[in-house]
């Protein structure tokens, strides 16, 4: 069901609707926490053709950074609790590399703040996490500024009935 809200969404923004106008439209048929949720985490297409190459920038070097870890985690050997704790980072980036491939608000959210948190982490403060780590925090602060925070206001204000 929230795949077909999620698709609906999808086509009427490449229709040129706005937000406002899909919420309307759809406000009786769905939820309107889902809606909401659906509304809030896609963008525009313009914002999308806009943001490519940086979109695709932020996936490289999450993909750099994952496959790293994800190489770390597999050089035990063997199978035991401390290489399950090692691909927990490869399992979250993962998910991740999937929110910002398919421009989805909650894959720059937590890439922002799971970025920021992993400087916490002393293997994150050596070269080449020391370069990378950083650009990912403003790539993806930069793409979810632009592509969502401006557009927010937009969705809070209810039109005159």
């Amino acid at each position: 069901m929230s795949k077909d809200i999620e698709t609906q969404i999808e086509k009427l923004l490449e229709k040129g609707l706005s937000k406002r106008e899909i919420k309307k439209r759809l406000k009786g048929k769905v939820e309107d926490s889902e809606l909401d949720f659906f509304l809030k985490n896609t963008p525009y297409p313009a914002d999308k053709a806009r943001y490519l190459f940086l979109n695709i920038s932020l996936f490289a070097i999450l993909l750099v950074v994952t496959l790293k870890k994800l190489y770390f985690a597999l050089s035990f050997g063997q199978f035991g609790l401390v290489m399950l704790l090692a691909l927990v980072v490869p399992t979250v980036n993962l998910y991740l590399l999937r929110e910002i491939m398919r421009f989805r608000r909650l894959g720059y959210q937590f890439c922002l703040i799971l970025s920021t948190l992993s400087l916490i982490n002393a293997e994150n403060r050596a070269f080449p996490e020391i370069v990378l780590v950083p650009l990912m925090i403003v790539l993806s602060g930069f793409m979810y500024w632009q592509m969502f925070l401006r557009h927010d206001k937009e969705l809070k204000q209810e039109s005159p009935a």
